[in-house]
């Protein structure tokens, strides 16, 4: 199975949407959203502030990327966050993705990676961890999802 990784386009935009769709949910992030219409996806996710792996014409995963605070001081920080269709999961996608992120960040001066994970996203955490993630900080009952509280994890990554 070839992979090819590349920067989102316009044309992207809909498969997107319909990943996102598909991917998210309250156990897997506390901001759970439907998008009605590509218009709307194309607001919150614009047109270049992902990567897209894709496989057999088909948008496999992406990895969005952006600096968490637009600050001078934490210009070196590169803040992601990944989707892997449910078909291709455990197949090298996220890792693929991870590796471009990380060959992505060094050429552009970034030296630290980080993402946010619900604790109760195990599979997520193993993941990250596989891929040189650490722990950073544990945000304890950051969240009330259907009426339990839930832990946020922000993990990172050295480059």
């Amino acid at each position: 199975m070839s992979i090819y990784i590349r920067q989102t386009k316009e044309s992207d935009s809909e498969e997107l949407m319909d990943l996102n769709n598909l991917i998210w949910n309250k156990s897997n992030t506390p901001a759970f959203f439907y998008w009605e219409s590509v218009e709307e996806y194309s607001k919150h996710c614009p047109v270049g502030k992902q990567f897209v792996a894709i496989i057999n014409d088909k948008v496999a995963g992406y990895i969005g990327y952006k600096n968490p605070t637009g600050l001078k001081s934490n210009s070196h920080v590169l803040d992601i966050d990944i989707g892997v269709h449910p078909d291709f999961q455990r197949k090298g996608v996220g890792k693929a993705l991870l590796n471009h992120v990380f060959s992505w960040g060094k050429k552009n001066g970034f030296v630290k990676i980080s993402i946010r994970v619900l604790s109760t996203n195990r599979s997520a955490i193993q993941f990250y961890i596989s891929q040189g993630f650490k722990e950073q900080e544990m945000l304890k009952d950051e969240f009330l999802i259907d009426g339990k509280f839930v832990d946020d994890i922000l993990m990172y990554r050295m480059l």
